[in-house]
């Protein structure tokens, strides 16, 4: 993989054709990895450790669906393996200010300075 800093993004696989989401992350400086919810354990057991980890909540969640993608972040944050690393659960429909803004408030400004040039 490239050198940039690398994002973790579980999800069900529901994108639009203008998902914002990969795109935004570029322009942060950040590679992202985009895994299932089923398959993040054995991602994160081959990727190097990642700056974050971005839980995606589908947009329309059902409550067993839901509870698997919460019971991960729960699962993740008490995990050694990902010791610092935020792991931040983003619902698209109820964000405010887009990813750039979660990982500002959550990660801190050197998570969205860009890459160096």
């Amino acid at each position: 993989m490239n050198s940039l800093p690398k994002v973790l993004v579980v999800d069900s696989g529901e994108r639009s054709a203008t998902d914002p989401l990969s795109v935004e992350l570029g322009e942060l400086g950040l590679a992202s990895v985009t895994t299932s919810l089923e398959a993040a354990d054995v991602v994160l057991d081959v990727i190097e450790t990642p700056s974050a980890i971005l839980i995606r909540l589908p947009s329309f969640t059902r409550g067993a669906e839901r509870d698997a993608f919460l019971e991960l972040a729960s699962r993740l944050r008490a995990s050694s393996r990902t010791v610092g690393v935020p792991v931040i659960v983003w619902d698209q429909a109820a964000a405010q200010g887009g990813i750039s803004a979660i990982l500002r408030s959550e990660v801190g400004p050197q998570a969205v300075s860009g890459p160096d040039l």
